[in-house]
C-alpha cells in the first residue's frame, strides 16, 4: 500500500513538474482555443473547393462585381464600387426610403447572415452592414430595371450595354459571390410594398439557365439560400432521391449515344422542363432540352462546387454531369443529340460541346447514390442484347428511308419466288 501511495505520489510530482515546464505552451493553446469562432450551422456560402478551382480558376471568380465579402476590396473589381455608390442613390430616392431604414434592415440581420459564410470574416460590424447596404441595393435594382424594363438613360447608366448586363448576372450566381437571399428579399419587400422579388430573380437568371422554360419551374418554389441555390432548386427533379444508401445504387457508367443508338436505343426530347427529368422506356431514352451557350459551364461548374459543399449526399446536379459524360463522347454524340432536338449549342463546333461535358466532372466526388441508377441499369441491359442491335443494324442499312424498304421488300419477294421456282424444280425433278 505504502508502495502504491509513494508512486502515485510521484506522479503527481511528474505531472507538476511537465505542466511547470511546459505552462507557456499550454497557455498559448488555451488562448488559441478560446480565440476559435464555432463553426456556424446554418453556412451556405463557400471558397470554392481547392481541387475544383484548379481545374479552371476563371469559372469561381468575379470579372467585374465583388457581392458580399469574399472578394470585397479587390483591386481589379474596385471600378463597380462608384456605381454601386449611384445605384444606392437611386434606389432611396426611388423607393422613398430614407438612408437609415435601409441600414437598420442590414443591422437587424447581421448576425444571422454572417454565420452564412462558411469562414470567419476580418470585417468589423460597421464595415460589414455597409458592403452589405451597398451590394444589396445593387443588386436589387439591377434586377429590378432589367425585369420591369425601366432602364435608365444610356448616357447615366454604366450597365447599359447588354454585354455588361451579362457579365454582371453572371457574376451574381459565382458560389463566391453571394448574399444570403433572405436579406434581399427582407429589403425588397420594405422598399416595394410587395413580395415579387422571387419572381423577378427568377425572370431575371432565366437567360443564364440551360433549360428551356426556367420561369416556369420557379411555381411554388421555396425560398432559397442565394441565387445559386435558386438555379439548383430550379432543376431539382419531380422525383426524389432514393433514402437507401446501398452499393448497389451507386454510379454505373453508360455507353455513349452513338454506341446506344447502334444497339437500337432511340432518343427522344423530354417533355419536361427539368434537365435532370431523364426517362427510359421500352428502348425509348428520354431527355430534356439543354442550351449550351458561354454562360453553361460557369453556370454548371458553380452548382457542382455548391452541391460538393452544401449538398454532398443530394449531387442532383454532379449525378447529371457524370450522365452526360458519360453519354456524350465525342462530337458524334454531340451530333446526334443536336439532330433529335436535345442540345442547342451556341458554342460553334460539337467537339467544343463534347468537351465541355467530358470535362465537367473532373476532381468531382459523387455521393454514394446515384440519381441516373437505375436508368443507367436498364440502359445497359439493352445495350448486351446482341438481338437488340441485329435487329438496330438491319433497320439501319435496309429500312433507313421508304425506298430502301422498298427495295428490301422487292428483294424479299424476289428471293422467295426464286426459292419457290427452285422447289418446284426439284419436285418436278423427282416426279419425272
Amino acid at each position: 500500500m505504502a508502495t502504491s501511495r509513494n508512486a502515485r505520489e510521484g506522479e503527481g510530482h511528474i505531472s507538476d513538474d511537465i505542466e511547470d515546464s511546459h505552462a507557456p505552451l499550454i497557455t498559448s493553446i488555451r488562448e488559441m482555443l478560446h480565440a476559435l469562432h464555432p463553426i456556424p450551422n446554418d453556412c451556405s456560402i463557400y471558397r470554392t473547393p481547392t481541387a475544383l478551382r484548379k481545374v479552371n480558376e476563371k469559372m469561381y471568380t468575379p470579372e467585374l462585381v465583388s457581392l458580399g465579402p469574399l472578394h470585397h476590396g479587390k483591386k481589379e473589381l474596385q471600378k463597380m464600387e462608384k456605381h454601386k455608390l449611384r445605384y444606392l442613390q437611386t434606389f432611396v430616392n426611388r423607393t422613398g426610403l430614407s438612408l437609415e431604414t435601409c441600414i437598420s434592415v442590414i443591422k437587424k440581420h447581421k448576425d444571422i447572415a454572417r454565420s452564412c459564410y462558411a469562414e470567419e470574416l476580418e470585417l468589423t460590424d460597421d464595415e460589414f452592414v455597409k458592403m452589405l447596404l451597398l451590394d444589396s441595393c445593387f443588386v436589387i435594382e439591377v434586377i429590378w430595371r432589367d425585369t420591369t424594363h425601366n432602364r435608365i438613360r444610356r448616357q447615366t447608366d454604366y450597365l447599359s450595354s447588354r454585354e455588361l448586363i451579362l457579365d454582371v448576372m453572371t457574376d451574381m450566381i459565382l458560389l463566391e459571390n453571394q448574399i444570403p437571399f433572405f436579406l434581399l428579399d427582407d429589403l425588397y419587400s420594405i422598399a416595394f410594398k410587395d413580395n415579387k422579388f422571387l419572381k423577378l430573380s427568377i425572370r431575371y437568371f432565366s437567360a443564364l439557365v440551360p433549360a428551356e422554360d426556367f420561369h416556369k419551374m420557379g411555381r411554388n418554389l421555396v425560398k432559397p439560400k442565394h441565387f445559386l441555390d435558386l438555379l439548383r432548386t430550379c432543376h431539382l427533379p419531380s422525383t426524389p432521391r432514393p433514402q437507401s444508401t446501398k452499393e448497389a445504387e451507386s454510379y454505373i457508367r453508360i455507353r455513349s449515344a452513338a454506341e446506344l443508338k447502334e444497339a437500337g436505343i432511340d432518343f427522344k426530347r423530354g417533355s419536361s422542363d427539368c434537365l435532370l427529368d431523364i426517362r427510359y422506356s421500352s428502348g425509348v431514352l428520354q431527355v430534356p432540352l439543354i442550351r449550351v451557350d458561354d454562360s453553361t459551364e460557369i453556370v454548371l461548374r458553380n452548382l457542382v462546387a455548391l452541391e460538393q459543399c452544401l449538398y454532398p449526399y443530394d449531387s442532383y446536379v454532379i449525378d447529371y454531369i457524370y450522365f452526360m459524360d458519360a453519354l456524350i463522347d465525342t462530337f458524334k454524340d454531340v451530333d446526334l443529340l443536336t439532330k433529335k432536338g436535345i442540345i442547342k449549342s451556341d458554342l460553334g463546333d460539337s467537339s467544343t460541346v463534347a468537351a465541355l461535358f467530358n470535362n465537367l466532372g473532373m476532381n468531382v466526388m459523387l455521393s454514394s447514390t446515384y440519381y441516373f441508377h437505375h436508368v443507367s441499369v436498364d440502359l445497359n441491359a439493352y445495350h448486351d442484347v446482341p438481338q437488340h442491335k441485329w435487329k438496330a443494324t438491319f433497320k439501319r442499312d435496309y429500312c433507313s428511308t421508304p425506298w430502301m424498304i422498298a427495295s428490301t421488300v422487292a428483294a424479299i419477294i424476289l428471293l422467295a419466288l426464286t426459292l419457290i421456282q427452285a422447289i418446284c424444280s426439284i419436285i418436278s425433278l423427282f416426279k419425272g
